[in-house]
């Protein structure tokens, strides 16, 4: 199947919004002839294995249905939709989003032009009360190709985090995922932090188009959208095991500054933050384990050069509360200052 792109769908309990995922995609200019969309429903228990089917009946050849007995949430969903993958590039999409029309054609085209590992679009959040194809903002900036050859240039590729960890908001070819050896951690959500920055240790060229391609849903039931549910809390696990990843691979020997600064932004800034807007109880024990970690995996976090060169001053002083003894008072004013 050269040259053909593999769109992976993870689709859970999505019998209200499958039918506009999956026309933004058979109505892609670029062709339906170009793409095989492999869908993987993930258990569900309303009537998405009913919408899938009646689009396979409908296009036979541009469709692959997996259906699972179990769920394993996204991350097994889209491990399996890369096992059964042939063609010689991948994208991801959410079962609740959209596309424009053209947003593959732009992204293969970019692909051929550049000879790139990773295209990555514009995405916008939407709350899909008006036409799906109708964008606030189109264009952006001007298009242009990164190449990271050095290491000079991964290191601050790493510490900007320019690309984003998502892995909707991209294309892929083939051969980068297997060499890079990319997967999603399974039986967990958050499972996208791990795989994009992964994929950041490992790209070369990335074409960065400067145009809204993808819409996401605004979901009050989406996974990072539901407050007060334990499964918000995985993000520490998937990070931490992100760090695992990268010691196993001997990826600090040359990058543990940036390792560490995308450490203390993922799993603690970031993890605060969630904490502050996800959860109604305060979690002012889960904050003492979690500095207390910081401190076991990370012990000279305040020697990294990056949290004064890249950190903004609100993030520099929760930093600071690391190493500081915090009352659950104390702890509470800083959620609500965050919720603000």
């Amino acid at each position: 199947m050269e040259d053909k792109i593999n769109v992976i769908i993870p689709c859970y309990n999505v019998e209200h919004y499958i039918d506009r995922c999956l026309a933004s995609v058979v109505e892609q200019t670029i062709g339906l002839e170009k793409l095989e969309i492999i869908c993987v429903n993930d258990a569900s228990t309303d009537g998405t294995w009913n919408k899938l089917s009646s689009w396979k009946k409908r296009y036979p050849q541009a469709f692959m249905l997996i259906n699972c007995p179990q769920n394993g949430a996204q991350g097994k969903a889209r491990n399996i939709g890369l096992s059964h993958a042939s063609g010689s590039y991948i994208t991801f999409l959410d079962a609740d989003d959209w596309l424009e029309k053209d947003a593959y054609e732009r992204a293969y085209q970019a692909m051929k032009a550049y000879n790139c590992d990773i295209v990555r679009y514009g995405w916008i959040r939407d709350n899909g009360t008006g036409n799906i194809w109708d964008t606030q903002v189109k264009q952006t900036g001007e298009d242009y190709l990164l190449v990271i050859d050095r290491v000079q240039e991964r290191r601050k590729f790493l510490a900007t985090d320019i690309m984003d960890h998502l892995c909707v908001d991209k294309m892929y070819t083939a051969e980068f995922i297997r060499e890079s050896r990319l997967s999603f951690l399974e039986g967990c959500k958050y499972e996208d932090i791990y795989w994009g920055v992964l994929a950041y240790y490992y790209a070369t060229r990335v074409c960065f188009l400067n145009e809204i391609m993808y819409h996401y849903y605004v979901n009050p039931s989406s996974t990072v959208m539901t407050a007060d549910i334990p499964y918000h809390m995985d993000r520490f696990y998937v990070v931490r095991e992100l760090w695992r990843e990268c010691e196993r691979r001997g990826l600090l020997e040359e990058y543990r500054l940036e390792t560490e600064l995308n450490f203390l932004v993922h799993y603690y800034l970031n993890g605060l933050k969630m904490m502050a807007l996800c959860y109604s109880e305060l979690k002012y024990q889960e904050f003492q384990e979690i500095c207390q970690r910081v401190r076991e995996i990370v012990p000279r976090y305040r020697e990294n050069p990056y949290i004064t060169e890249i950190l903004s001053e609100m993030e520099q002083l929760e930093i600071a509360l690391i190493g500081q003894d915090i009352s659950q008072e104390e702890f509470g004013q800083v959620m609500r200052l965050l919720r603000g």
